[in-house]
């Protein structure tokens, strides 16, 4: 069973998609499969490498401790995501209804 299945709404599926639409909208025919590669490693290695090292932390300075340093690392990376795309972001019209 494929664990991605497990996640609340198939959110990794969702994230997929919108990636597969965005390349197959950008990039032309002949680099399709160069650029869904490019995706994957760049989605699959971070996936691998966080926890792999948060287990080898914990085994240095403790399982409190590398979990602390992972929730850390990992907020931070989201914040600076965050950061990355908020100033890309379209900006919306709120109109008064009556």
């Amino acid at each position: 069973m494929d664990s991605s299945c497990t996640t609340p709404l198939g959110i990794n599926h969702l994230g997929q998609f919108g990636g597969l639409t965005a390349i197959s909208a950008t990039v032309p025919a002949a680099r399709l499969a160069e650029a869904n590669a490019a995706q994957n490693v760049g989605g699959y290695l971070p996936a691998a490498i966080l926890p792999l090292t948060a287990g080898f932390l914990s085994d240095a300075i403790g399982l409190t401790g590398g979990a602390t340093v992972f929730a850390i690392v990992v907020t931070t990376a989201a914040v600076a995501g965050g950061l990355l795309v908020a100033p890309r972001l379209p900006a919306t019209k709120t109109t008064a209804t009556r």
